[in-house]
């Protein structure tokens, strides 16, 4: 059936040449896997594809359900890196694109029965060229190594290299990728069989990883998510997967009853703060290689803060700055190049106590200023550390330049990227905002983040910036992360949820690090 506008924008129409048509699917911005019998001169001869620009120009038609439309973005296809042991290539993008979803491979392998769904541009029962996405509902057959089978919705013409995937915790993830079928149902085939051949992808995981990351980029976003069973840490490389999440304390140590984590990234390493139920904040590091220092409990370099529930960190370049909130009051600290902490200093007692303070966010921005911002009562509030140490007068009010934001305020988090200042804020009505704040003091208009983030609900925010873009990601109520990052040229892209951590998410901490 005709996909609904706006649905499956993860696949491809691809043109070889003008002289032949399959399917795609986008698995990162630059990237998509396709069939390698959609390059060959003899399809039969799949695994025959020598690796390197496509013999014939091709292009890829991407994030457009209504081909006679202007949505989406077209590209050139310049590098095809195909399997030798299936009917499967990797197909790299002349440039990024941004908007349309991924879809990332899956991680285990389909059954025999199992539910799949696919969505292709290829011929259907009645049309003979489409132009639009179709999709339909699979049952897996047989499967072996490297492929599977499939029947129900017909796979024909046009329909060779699509998606073949699952919905799996609220996601769509990428089975396989169909390959050949024997065009029953299909409009002008007299063949009474439907059943379809599909390439697997869940087994090759790290080959896809390894071929599609960028060599040129080493910057990768880190996460934390502490969840109802502990402290995960996870990363998204630079080719928009995310690794599995490990357990931090059983790497760097327990904290007996962790209320709160951030973290914030310099010289390679990525530094992880942790509020323990005691009142005491703890210190531990992952290096760039990987390993774990273990946590150390800070309290007596900073000064003891009865009551400290919530911590922010940035990077100034040369040491960390870190943000407290204990007992509604807000307090500085710095840790410098030689990793010597100051004591905690009374910010509050500098720009006046807020009400009902229930967050911090911190980030450092051009000029050395410390850019701090409160969520309390309600409401949306931001301060600034100059680099001569001084303070600004008071409070500002930031979702005071929020217009439509209607609801209260529950969420805010600030990142530095190229040195102007951009914030995300939630609403308690599921409303997301995002602003930036020049150098020079100047407010962009606040625009809405619902079709970037979801309209859900949420109970928490942050944000980060890795290689000039920003990236930020919500808790919703009901306990998932969801991810979207914002390119150089201010375009965004699609919502991705992010998946893979033991028990129900309560708060995340992201920074941009080196690994």
């Amino acid at each position: 059936m005709a996909a609904a506008s706006g649905a499956s924008t993860f696949t491809a129409k691809i043109d070889v040449g003008g002289v032949r048509a399959c399917s795609g699917t986008l698995i990162n911005n630059q990237w998509m896997i396709t069939a390698s019998s959609c390059f060959v001169d003899d399809p039969a001869q799949a695994t025959a594809l020598v690796a390197g620009t496509p013999k014939l120009k091709s292009t890829a038609t991407i994030g457009r359900t209504n081909l006679t439309g202007t949505a989406g973005q077209v590209r050139e296809i310049t590098q095809l890196i195909p399997r030798t042991d299936r009917d499967l290539v990797l197909a790299k993008l002349a440039s990024p694109v941004s908007g349309p979803t991924f879809l990332h491979p899956a991680t285990t392998a389909p059954v025999a029965g199992e539910s799949l769904k696919t969505a292709g541009y290829g011929r259907t029962k009645d049309t003979w060229v489409p132009d639009a996405l179709h999709t339909g509902s699979l049952a897996a057959g047989v499967v072996e190594a490297t492929a599977m089978g499939v029947d129900g919705t017909p796979i024909c013409q046009g329909d060779t290299g699509a998606p073949v995937f699952r919905e799996k915790n609220g996601r769509p993830e990428l089975a396989a990728i169909a390959t050949n079928s024997w065009q029953g149902g299909c409009l002008g085939s007299t063949e009474t069989r439907t059943g379809a051949s599909a390439s697997r992808v869940d087994d090759i995981r790290a080959w896809i990883t390894e071929n599609t990351a960028s060599t040129l980029n080493v910057w990768n976003l880190q996460m934390l998510a502490k969840t109802t069973s502990g402290l995960y840490h996870s990363m998204r490389n630079s080719n928009g997967d995310w690794t599995s999440f490990g357990n931090v304390l059983n790497a760097a140590g327990t904290i007996k009853d962790l209320e709160f984590a951030a973290d914030a990234a310099i010289k390679g390493k990525n530094y992880v703060f942790a509020v323990g139920g005691d009142g005491h904040l703890y210190e531990a590091n992952r290096r760039a290689t990987g390993g774990w220092e273990d946590f150390r409990d800070i309290t007596a370099e900073v000064g003891d803060k009865p009551g400290l529930t919530r911590v922010a960190v940035t990077s100034t370049g040369t040491g960390l700055a870190l943000i407290g909130l204990a007992n509604g009051r807000v307090y500085h600290a710095t840790q410098d190049a030689n990793e010597v902490w100051t004591k905690w200093g009374d910010v509050s007692g500098k720009l006046g106590v807020l009400g009902n303070a229930t967050q911090v966010t911190v980030a450092h921005t051009s000029g050395g200023e410390t850019q701090v911002g409160v969520t309390a009562d309600g409401k949306a509030y931001h301060g600034i550390r100059k680099s001569d140490g001084s303070w600004s007068a008071d409070w500002g009010s930031v979702s005071g330049l929020a217009t439509g934001l209607t609801a209260k305020v529950n969420g805010m988090s600030f990142a530095s990227v190229a040195g102007d200042l951009q914030i995300v804020l939630t609403a308690a009505d599921g409303n997301k905002k995002h602003a930036t704040r020049k150098a020079a003091g100047t407010w962009s208009t606040f625009g809405d983040l619902g079709d970037e983030l979801g309209r859900d609900t949420t109970i928490g925010v942050d944000a980060t910036a890795v290689n000039g873009e920003f990236q930020a990601a919500v808790v919703t109520t009901d306990g998932k992360i969801k991810h979207t990052l914002r390119h150089a040229d201010g375009k965004w892209d699609a919502t991705d949820q992010v998946v893979g951590y033991p028990g129900t998410v309560e708060s995340i901490a992201m920074t941009g690090s080196t690994d």
